[in-house]
C-alpha cells in the first residue's frame, strides 16, 4: 500500500493565477499591457512553468490574450465581448434567483468570469478617458 500525500488546497498555478488575476483586476497592470513569465516567475521566486500554466489559465478566463511567439497581454475587451458579459451577467443573476445555486456552483463561477470581464472593461474604459 502507497502512502497517500495530503492535498493541496490549490495547485502552485491557481495561486499564481490567483495573484495574476487580482492584480489584473487591481488595475496595477492595464488593458494591452505584456506580461513576461519570466519577469513574473522572478518576482514571485519561483519557476516559469507555474507561471505559464497560470497565464493560460487567464487566458481561457478571457482575461489575457495570448499572442505566438510574443507573449501575452492583459485582455482589451472589444464592445461585444462586453455586450455579451452584461447579457450573461443578467441572465445568470435571472437564473439564480429563482433557483438558489449551491456555493461555487458553475452559476456562481460564469457569474465571477462575467464579473471580471466586466470590471476588466471598466478599467480600459477609466485609462481612455
Amino acid at each position: 500500500m502507497t502512502a497517500c500525500l495530503p492535498l493541496q488546497p490549490q495547485s502552485l498555478s491557481t495561486a499564481i493565477a490567483d495573484r495574476l488575476r487580482q492584480r489584473i483586476l487591481q488595475g496595477e497592470w492595464l488593458p494591452g499591457t505584456g506580461l513576461l513569465d519570466g519577469e513574473i516567475a522572478s518576482s514571485l521566486g519561483v519557476s516559469r512553468t507555474p507561471v505559464r500554466e497560470a497565464m493560460k489559465l487567464l487566458c481561457h478566463e478571457g482575461l489575457l490574450t495570448a499572442h505566438p511567439r510574443r507573449g501575452m497581454t492583459v485582455a482589451i475587451l472589444n464592445t461585444a465581448q462586453v455586450q455579451e458579459a452584461q447579457a450573461l451577467l443578467q441572465l445568470l443573476r435571472s437564473h439564480l434567483a429563482l433557483h438558489p445555486a449551491i456555493e461555487g456552483g458553475l452559476a456562481q463561477q460564469l457569474q465571477a468570469l462575467a464579473l471580471q470581464r466586466l470590471q476588466l472593461a471598466n478599467l480600459a474604459a477609466l485609462t481612455q478617458n
